[in-house]
This record gives C-alpha cells, sequence and structure tokens, in this order.
C-alpha cells in the first residue's frame, strides 16, 4: 500500500493516515469482541465464547492445556508479524472468503448452541482479517499462529479414546520392534518388561 507515493510495510503501519487506523481498530475491535464476548450460547456455561472456552478448557476435561494456547496466542502473533514487517501491505478482498467462513462457522455454532464451531472457524477469521487488510504473503505467516487456536476446542474423552485404542496397537508393536532387534521383551497388558526392568507405556 502507498501513501503519496511511499510504499508501506508492515513493520510501518503509523505511516497509515490516522483515520484509516482509527477506522480499521474499531471496526477490527468490534468484530473481535463481538466474535469472543457475545452472549450468544445464554444456555451454556460462560455464555460467550470466551467464557464457555475458558471454563470448558478444565483439568476435568483433560483439557486445561487449552487455557495456555489461549496465552501463548498472542506472542504467536508477534511473532508472525516480527518475520513479516518488510512485507509491502497490498490489501485483498480475497480474504473476505475466509472471513466469511469464519463468521459463517460461528453465526451456525448460535443457531446449535455448540461453541466448538464458532471455535474452529477462529483461524479462519483470524487469518481472513490478515489477508484482507495487509496481503496474501503476510496472511501465510499467520497461517500457523491462526490454527493453533484448535488447541483451545476441548473434546470430552479424548485422552480416554487414546488410552483406549491407541495403545492397543502401540504396546503390541513396541514389543515386536524388541523382539526383532533381538532383545528379551516380554509383554504383559501394558506393561514391557527389559530383564529385571518394566517399561509402562499402556497409558498416560
Amino acid at each position: 500500500m502507498k501513501k503519496e507515493g511511499e510504499v508501506i510495510t508492515f513493520g510501518n503501519l503509523q505511516r497509515w493516515p490516522l483515520s484509516v487506523r482509527v477506522m480499521i481498530g474499531v471496526a477490527v475491535a468490534s468484530l473481535v469482541g463481538i466474535y469472543l464476548f457475545y452472549p450468544a450460547y445464554p444456555t451454556v456455561t460462560g455464555k460467550s465464547l470466551w467464557g464457555w472456552t475458558w471454563a470448558a478448557c478444565n483439568s476435568a476435561n483433560g483439557f486445561l492445556h487449552g487455557r495456555l494456547a489461549l496465552l501463548i496466542f498472542p506472542y504467536l502473533v508477534w511473532w508472525a508479524w516480527k518475520c513479516r514487517q518488510e512485507e509491502v501491505v497490498k490489501p485483498s478482498c480475497l480474504g473476505l472468503i475466509w472471513l466469511c467462513l469464519g463468521l459463517l462457522l460461528f453465526w451456525a455454532s448460535m443457531r446449535v448452541i455448540q461453541p466448538r464451531w464458532a471455535l474452529a472457524g477462529m483461524p479462519f477469521l483470524t487469518i481472513g482479517l490478515v489477508h484482507y487488510l495487509f496481503g496474501g504473503r503476510i496472511a501465510r505467516a499467520f497461517v500457523f499462529p491462526a490454527f493453533f487456536l484448535w488447541f483451545t476446542i476441548p473434546i470430552p474423552g479424548v485422552l480416554g479414546w487414546i488410552n483406549q485404542h491407541a495403545f492397543s496397537w502401540l504396546v503390541p508393536l513396541t514389543h515386536q520392534a524388541g523382539l526383532r532387534l533381538g532383545m528379551d521383551v516380554v509383554k504383559e497388558e501394558g506393561v514391557l518388561s527389559i530383564g529385571d526392568r518394566d517399561l509402562w507405556i499402556g497409558g498416560f
């Protein structure tokens, strides 16, 4: 983007006219504020997407790390900005495609009272905003930070499923690998014994 013949890069957005920066800031803050803090889910804990996510990412669900993902996200955004400081700003209407996809998932989540759908749409909202305002090359740097937000989607019972299914093949596979390597390995349920040492790999 240019201002009176001057090229504006992602690292010197302060060269945009103040009125443009204020307008963009208000629009983005309003959109993100509605997406995260609007009480769109009156029948669930927290009522807003942010409130529900923070409450649902708890130790009982085995998803306490989801809160950490929310706190790490701002650092990843800063990292992406740092990597693209020298990139020329080239706004693109193609970003509206991703932006609309994210908003569609938010709207659908309100209709069925399913906040997880809105969380699934947050990466598309993030990439769409960046792509629309700053261009595709800059948006590519935000793909990882955006989809990192999927770690905040609480899935009850996921650790139990892993314990029940994944380890059903992991233990015998490890046992067979040890035997083929000439190791004296004995398998008993989720425990592999090598000599006088036991290695429990049947669960977390």
